[in-house]
């Protein structure tokens, strides 16, 4: 069955990280204004110290994948609560953060580790990140390979936890699971009418075997989510407020 990465904030840092190349945009550098260093902390996840470089790599992270679509204004535009999503994204990155520490704890403790193929495609990959970034980028950003590289292998980690911690969920569901769940779906999206028969939504063999599939990976990410929750109490996340209440995208 084809893999499914957790379904979460991770699975922004994962889709961002790992596919993308360079893009533009310009950023107004707080390290320009000297209040901070690109070795400043910012934030601490248990004893990881998250430093400023690194939240400027999940920023760059962001912005490339949002404003090629978007636009930079994107982050400027207002919510219902009075937030705005740079806001939101900013909270993001430090969900993103978080997670990636709590999780590479996790495997550390686990004795789960990266290959030395791994650890190198994840160095080949920021290697093609930095060397396709614009110069304006690599300065504004501090883009570094040492950097792009340990937040690649950091999600990579995060991916094959993934399927560690959840290695003993239920796999077995039988064709009139599957079948069930499909009908309850078309129900929910008939507007209103009637309950639709088993004939009238045309069930084949490929829908049950995909819906089947679908099943399996909500039962993990149910149970990578609910261990996730139960790491996360173990670690204590000091954040430095008055830094993130300046920061902007």
């Amino acid at each position: 069955m084809q893999r499914k990465k957790w379904i979460s904030g991770l699975c922004i840092a994962m889709a961002v990280v790992l596919t993308f190349t360079g893009c533009g945009g310009k950023k107004k550098s707080k390290e320009e204004k000297g209040t901070v260093s690109s070795g400043t902390v910012v934030m601490m996840v248990g004893d990881d110290q998250v430093r400023y470089s690194e939240v400027m790599a999940y920023c760059y992270f962001l912005k490339c994948q949002y404003e090629e679509s978007f636009g930079k204004e994107l982050w400027s535009y207002k919510l219902d609560d009075n937030e705005t999503i740079g806001d939101q994204a900013k909270q993001e990155i430090v969900n993103m953060i978080t997670q990636m520490k709590v999780i590479s704890g996790v495997a550390q403790q686990q004795d789960v580790s990266l290959s030395a193929d791994e650890q190198d495609e994840a160095l080949r990959q920021a290697e093609s990140l930095v060397q396709n970034a614009k110069a304006a980028d690599k300065k504004e950003y501090g883009l570094s390979v040492q950097k792009i590289s340990e937040i690649y292998q950091e999600n990579l980690l995060a991916e094959k936890m993934f399927y560690v911690a959840t290695d003993d969920a239920d796999t077995n569901v039988t064709d009139d699971e599957a079948r069930q769940e499909i009908l309850s779906q078309a129900a929910k999206t008939a507007s209103g009418s009637s309950l639709q028969t088993e004939e009238d939504t045309s069930i084949t063999q490929d829908m049950i075997d995909q819906q089947k599939e679908q099943i399996i990976q909500q039962r993990q990410s149910d149970m990578f989510v609910k261990k996730y929750n139960q790491w996360l109490q173990d670690k204590k996340v000091d954040i430095n407020q008055s830094f993130w209440n300046d920061f902007t995208l």
